[in-house]
């Protein structure tokens, strides 16, 4: 019997697992928030519709005849753009899925960030470790976590998994940092910084589908750096002037520095494909 999934956000994760999870048999439906990103997302799905999840009454019957639901979504600003997606959607999708009249099993997978470990000082962090609820993004993707993890249905699977900044195709870290070589960056380049390839994300999501995971787990490659030591690695092997970063973070930025532990996710039986983030390879930010 063909299974479905749900996928709301077929952005770069999205999409990318849309397509894995339709190639391997899945039925699957994929939404977006704009006209233009529907017609972007029909060849990779078999049902694509509009779907804002901020709209206190947006329409949810489609989640009736699911076996999965992936939540993927991110904002398009900064500010109103995650209150209105992390406090307004989050909280009216945990209001559906919690009035959901099927009882058929669901199982939940919902895409957070290892960022909301803040500021440990470059110190080892695992799934238990307390989250930095200082900075109103972290409160509000911790608060979307909590939401989602205590519907307080027995029928509802949630799983959490916690990325780190995201590389693959499309997302060229080589060419950021060449661009930004002999240039002051306001952040502070001894920041231990973690990272997810694309191709582990999606790897990750279906074998959170297939061993029905339960639970928080992080999905970050072995190899960790801080911003200083990967941009004088790529610098030094163009023949580079090095990215001169700063030693200090500015006021109230949101500061991500821990070493993020990815043991859990192997004890489950999970093996990375990219456990190591060598420096040819692409990734979102820096």
């Amino acid at each position: 019997m063909t299974k479905s999934i749900a996928i709301i956000g077929c952005g770069y994760v999205g999409g990318d697992a849309a397509t894995a999870l339709r190639y391997s048999g899945y039925r699957v439906t994929g939404t977006s928030r704009s006209r233009q990103g529907l017609i972007g997302i029909r060849d990779i799905v078999d049902e694509a519709f509009l779907l804002d999840i901020s709209d206190e009454y947006f329409p949810s019957s489609f989640l009736e005849h699911q076996d999965a639901l992936l939540v993927s979504a991110a904002p398009t600003r900064n500010g109103e753009g995650y209150e209105s997606l992390f406090g307004k959607g989050i909280s009216n999708l945990a209001n559906a899925l919690r009035n959901r009249r099927s009882s058929t099993p669901l199982q939940l997978i919902y895409i957070s960030s290892a960022g909301i470990y803040g500021d440990c000082g470059g110190e080892m962090v695992d799934e238990s470790t307390e989250v930095d609820c200082s900075h109103q993004v972290n409160k509000l993707l911790i608060d979307s976590e909590k939401m989602l993890l205590n519907l307080g249905r027995q029928d509802v699977v949630s799983c959490i998994l916690r990325l780190g900044g995201i590389y693959g195709p499309g997302r060229d870290m080589v060419s950021l940092i060449k661009q930004a070589a002999g240039s002051q960056i306001p952040k502070n380049g001894d920041d231990m910084q973690s990272w997810t390839s694309i191709v582990d994300i999606t790897r990750a999501i279906k074998f959170a589908l297939e061993n029905k995971l339960r639970g928080i787990y992080n999905i970050v490659d072995d190899t960790q750096l801080t911003r200083r030591q990967l941009s004088n690695k790529v610098c030094e092997a163009e023949g580079l002037p090095p990215v001169l970063w700063a030693n200090t973070n500015l006021p109230g930025m949101r500061v991500s520095n821990a070493l993020v532990s990815n043991q859990k996710i192997k004890d489950a039986g999970f093996e990375f494909s990219s456990p190591k983030m060598f420096v040819e390879v692409a990734a979102t930010h820096f």
